[in-house]
C-alpha cells in the first residue's frame, strides 16, 4: 500500500521551530543548574534543529533558513592549554595544562576555606570569551572543536550526533565511541594541578554541547 504524505504548512514548521528553541533555553538553564542530565534531550533538540541527510531533513532546513543563515563560532581556537582560566587564589599551586584542545569551555579554579575546587564551564560563562565570528553551516557545524592530539578529534556535528543517537539523546547504542568514552573522563583533559591530575565536571563532551546550545540559540 502506498502511503499518503500531507505536507506541513510553513505555520506549523515555524511553530514547532518556536518550540524547539524555547525547549532547547529550558534545557540549558537545567544545566546551569547543576542537572548535567538535560544534555540529552538538550542534544535531541539541536539534532532536530541541524542534521540533514538522504533521509533526515533538519527543521531549518526545512524552513530554507539553514544554508541561509551564519552561525557564531565562539571557540578560542587556541591550542595553548592555558587559554581561558579563570583563576582565585591559587597562585601558590602549580599548573600544567595538557596538550589537549578543548575549545568551547573555560576552566575556573579557586581555593575555599584552603581546598582547591575546580569546574569546567560553557565559555559563553566566562567573562573574557574571545569574540565570535560568523561561519556558514557547513564550515561551523564540522569545525573541530576537541583535539586530544592523539587522533581522537570531534567536530560540532560528532558531539551532537553521539549525545542525541548513542548515548541517550534519542537512543542508547550498546558501545561507545572511543571518543566519547574519552571525553567522558573527567581527567580527560590532563590537566595537573600541584601534582594531581585534576578531574572537571561537567565532563568536557557535555560541557561543549552546552556551549554549541549557546552558539544555535545566538544564530537562530
Amino acid at each position: 500500500m502506498d502511503e499518503t504524505h500531507i505536507s506541513r504548512e510553513k505555520s506549523e514548521l515555524v511553530k514547532n521551530l518556536q518550540s524547539q528553541i524555547d525547549l532547547l533555553k529550558k534545557y540549558c538553564e537545567y544545566f546551569d543548574d547543576g542537572k548535567v542530565e538535560f544534555v540529552f534531550p538538550m542534544s535531541t533538540c539541536l539534532r532536530v534543529l541541524l542534521k540533514e541527510t538522504q533521509q533526515c531533513q533538519s527543521l531549518l532546513g526545512q524552513l530554507g533558513l539553514l544554508e541561509r543563515m551564519s552561525f557564531v563560532d565562539s571557540a578560542h581556537h587556541c591550542y595553548n592549554g592555558f587559554c581561558c582560566w579563570e583563576l582565585s587564589n591559587v597562585s601558590h599551586q602549580t599548573f600544567i595544562d595538557g596538550a589537549v584542545y578543548a575549545g568551547l569551555v573555560s576552566k575556573k579554579a579557586e581555593m575555599i576555606d584552603d581546598v582547591l575546587t575546580v569546574q569546567l564551564l560553557p565559555l559563553c560563562k566566562f567573562s573574557n570569551s574571545p569574540k565570535p565570528q560568523m561561519l556558514p553551516f557547513n564550515i561551523w557545524y564540522n569545525d573541530l572543536v576537541i583535539d586530544n592530539k592523539g587522533g581522537n578529534k570531534m567536530s560540532r556535528k560528532n558531539i551532537i550526533e553521539n549525545i542525541s543517537e548513542k548515548a541517550g539523546g534519542c537512543h542508547v547504542d550498546p558501545n561507545m565511541t572511543q571518543e566519547e568514552a574519552l571525553f567522558r573522563e573527567p581527567t580527560s583533559l590532563k590537566t595537573i594541578i600541584s601534582g594531581k591530575i585534576v578531574e572537571f565536571h561537567p565532563e568536557p563532551i557535555y560541557t561543549s554541547l552546552r556551549q554549541i546550545a549557546w552558539e544555535v540559540l545566538e544564530s537562530v
